[in-house]
């Protein structure tokens, strides 16, 4: 896992090489506001959130963020675990996010 901030996350989004981006947040975090193309794999209901990353590559790149960055953090190490080679976690979650946006 690597963490990224705000700059280097909007990089990896936009690279050659196509990323997944993951939503761990609960469908109710979710559904108020969520970074575009982003497929939900809520971190709180591990059956569900194992049935999302059983139908990704291992290869894939994963860009993983939460509301805050803890949740995202703690579901980089298990896909590390998982042998996922690529993730990344947004510091600053989709707070960070909006922030930005705001900002810009």
């Amino acid at each position: 896992m690597i963490n990224l901030e705000y700059e280097d996350w909007v990089k990896h989004i936009g690279s050659h090489q196509k990323p997944i981006i993951l939503d761990v947040r609960t469908a109710e975090e979710y559904e108020e506001n969520s970074i575009p193309n982003a497929i939900l794999a809520n971190l709180l209901e591990p059956i569900e959130f194992m049935n999302v990353i059983e139908k990704l590559e291992k290869d894939s790149k994963l860009l993983v963020y939460c509301r805050s960055g803890i949740r995202s953090q703690k579901a980089c190490n298990i896909l590390d675990q998982l042998g996922f080679k690529e993730t990344y976690n947004l510091n600053g979650g989709i707070l960070e996010w909006e922030k930005r946006l705001k900002d810009d």
